[in-house]
């Protein structure tokens, strides 16, 4: 390829700045993979046609994803002077006032995006975390129930943020909190671990004790390791004064033991668990005499 003079001093000159981009950024490249040079290539182009608006905003997704937040924001305002008016840039700089701790400008930045688009099921969840650690929490459980209730691709820490909120904004409400884990349960499948386990806590805390029972019963039905969860149980009775159906309990945990292959009574958690066994039923037979 042929360069006239002027070509070719400015070819020369945006690969001077490649390269010092490259090397000004090459300590990150450690921890962001190609980032860095993802950014150095995006600046070149910027340098080309410095009116995009779309270069700047997709210069500015890569510092973000770089947790560059200052040099993000400036590309998302950058890209906005320049013309972009599409909803996303108001959601990226949401996310960025929100990922910085700044949630007054988040809060207005994701109420922009919401007047373009009230519906969005991933600004919705946005502006309720927003609103709960600006502790607006009756307003952030309204946006969190409209998320939950509409969206297609929910997990189970959704479910889990979601309860929380609802306890936070009334730490007595566990028929609530208790009906949102049924309600992962039911779109997520009966045996989703982390559901079932804040089910027993909100039981527990919630001293509905017979149901709880029945929790650590499913515990001990459905998972192999029985006698960690026999023990677990025995604890909680023995927590609820229920001596005698504590002991009981931790003679199934150890027959559970005495069932287990070799190698797995080997193990040095097993080995713990035994003496934490024999710990437990000291102190219930000091109790009782």
């Amino acid at each position: 390829m042929m360069f006239n003079k002027k070509e070719a001093i400015l070819f020369v000159v945006k690969r001077g700045l490649l390269l010092l981009l490259f090397l000004s950024l090459s300590m990150p490249m450690f921890a962001h993979g190609d980032l860095s040079i993802r950014i150095a290539e995006k600046t070149i182009e910027i340098s080309e046609d410095p009116n995009n608006f779309e270069l700047y905003y997709q210069r500015g997704l890569l510092y973000q994803q770089h947790m560059e937040y200052d040099s993000a924001l400036k590309d998302y305002h950058k890209s906005q002077s320049l013309g972009n008016t599409d909803k996303s840039v108001h959601y990226n700089i949401a996310e960025v006032h929100y990922l910085t701790q700044d949630y007054d400008q988040a809060l207005n930045s994701i109420a922009s995006f919401l007047e373009l688009d009230s519906k969005d099921v991933k600004a919705k969840k946005l502006q309720a975390q927003i609103l709960f650690q600006l502790k607006s929490y009756k307003k952030s459980l309204k946006a969190y129930r409209y998320v939950i209730h509409n969206m297609t691709d929910i997990r189970p820490e959704d479910i889990l943020e979601y309860s929380n909120i609802i306890l936070t904004e009334n730490n007595k409400n566990y028929k609530d909190a208790l009906e949102a884990i049924q309600l992962g349960l039911d779109k997520l499948g009966p045996h989703t671990l982390s559901l079932q386990l804040r089910k027993l806590d909100y039981l527990k805390d919630s001293h509905q004790t017979e149901k709880a029972l029945e929790q650590y019963n499913y515990f001990i039905l459905e998972y192999n390791r029985k006698e960690f969860w026999y023990y677990r149980k025995a604890m909680y009775l023995t927590e609820i004064d229920k001596p005698h159906e504590a002991f009981i309990s931790l003679k199934l945990a150890s027959a559970a033991i005495r069932q287990l292959d070799t190698r797995f009574k080997n193990m040095s958690a097993v080995i713990e668990l035994k003496e934490q066994i024999k710990s437990l039923e000291s102190i219930i037979n000091n109790q009782k005499s």
